[in-house]
């Protein structure tokens, strides 16, 4: 679980230098919004990731949705 964060963290990071370095054109609009899709996409990832994290589910064998259901606590 720790390398699943330190690699979002890691991504975060990347997306972040890239929208930094993006320059501010009308024609990188586009480009921008991906890049800002991905970030929030990252965010929602890293968070679940984290609640999942503090969930103690040993030898948990559920389906998807109701492990989605723990981490949406």
């Amino acid at each position: 679980m720790k390398e699943l964060l330190e690699l979002i963290n890691t991504l975060e990071g990347e997306l972040d230098d890239a929208v930094n370095t993006l320059p501010e054109y009308n024609s990188n609009t586009d480009s921008r919004g991906y890049i800002d899709a991905g970030r929030n996409t990252v965010y929602e990832l890293k968070n679940k990731l984290e609640k999942l994290n503090e969930v103690d589910i040993p030898g948990f064998e559920g389906t998807m949705d109701e492990l989605n259901n723990l981490i949406n606590v």
